[in-house]
């Protein structure tokens, strides 16, 4: 009898310890599943950040887009810095620099034969006033930028740019030549109620003594009028509202005709 009990201990002893293995075998296989499950979720996780990071270098791509956009001709428009001129008739493409004043007042020339130089203390281009652009007519070595500015015809167009590209164009209105020291100044560079543009250059003789022409040649050009008029259009006030109620001492309005309606 005692040796069939301690059988029937062995038996169950032997059948805890399989199937204790087995359960342990059986964790250890969950583990590693687990464990896979795991790297397959942090990579799905580092690909997720892979792809949201080169959606953003392509948002700010569109961001450095966006930053070059071109003008809207409004009445914000507050002028160009022009950087490019453009006069077809007389076959001139040439670069713009920015110059000021000399210690004499006079306005400074432009540093090379075939560039032209627009007078940064003045007005810009496309605003009410008269920006100035100069370029000298020849040099030692012959014709320069402006020689054939004495050729232009009322309605011939100007064309100046800016680095974002925004164009404007002017018509030229008449040119007129002046003896070098009385020019009419407020004229050519003062205030006006147009959008002007002033081009100026040398002409008549060259007075050796002095390393100069005698004469200053002005061309006056306005801006086109249709890009004129989209400059003066304002936007249209939105109409008084009608659908008003006065109650003791309070003025309220509805945006929609229904009193009951909360929110529009």
């Amino acid at each position: 009898m005692n040796k069939l009990i301690h059988f029937a201990c062995f038996i169950l002893i032997a059948i805890i310890l399989v199937s204790g293995t087995i359960y342990v075998k059986q964790l250890m296989v969950q583990a590693s599943e687990t464990q896979e499950q795991d790297m397959k979720q942090v990579k799905e996780i580092q690909k997720e950040n892979l792809k949201n990071r080169i959606t953003l270098a392509e948002e700010f791509t569109v961001l450095k887009e966006h930053k070059t956009e071109k003008k809207p001709l409004n009445k914000k428009f507050t002028g160009i810095t022009p950087t490019d001129i453009a006069i077809p008739s007389i076959d001139v493409n040439a670069s713009i620099e920015q110059v000021g004043l000399l210690e004499t007042g006079q306005m400074d020339a432009p540093s090379t034969e075939d560039g032209v130089a627009w007078f940064e203390p003045g007005s810009k281009p496309g605003v009410k006033g008269n920006a100035v652009l100069a370029g000298h007519v020849d040099s030692k070595t012959g014709p320069a930028i402006f020689y054939h500015l004495k050729d232009l015809d009322r309605g011939d167009e100007i064309t100046v740019k800016d680095k974002q590209g925004t164009k404007l164009t002017f018509v030229v209105k008449k040119k007129q030549s002046y003896p070098r020291d009385k020019a009419p100044l407020n004229e050519i560079f003062g205030y006006s109620k147009g959008r002007h543009l002033n081009l100026i250059t040398c002409t008549g003789t060259f007075d050796r003594s002095k390393g100069t022409h005698q004469e200053r040649l002005v061309v006056y050009a306005e801006l086109k009028e249709e890009q004129a008029m989209q400059l003066e259009n304002e936007a249209k006030l939105p109409d008084a509202p009608t659908n008003v109620k006065i109650s003791g001492d309070l003025l309220s309005w509805y945006a929609v005709r229904e009193g009951n309606i909360i929110g529009y």
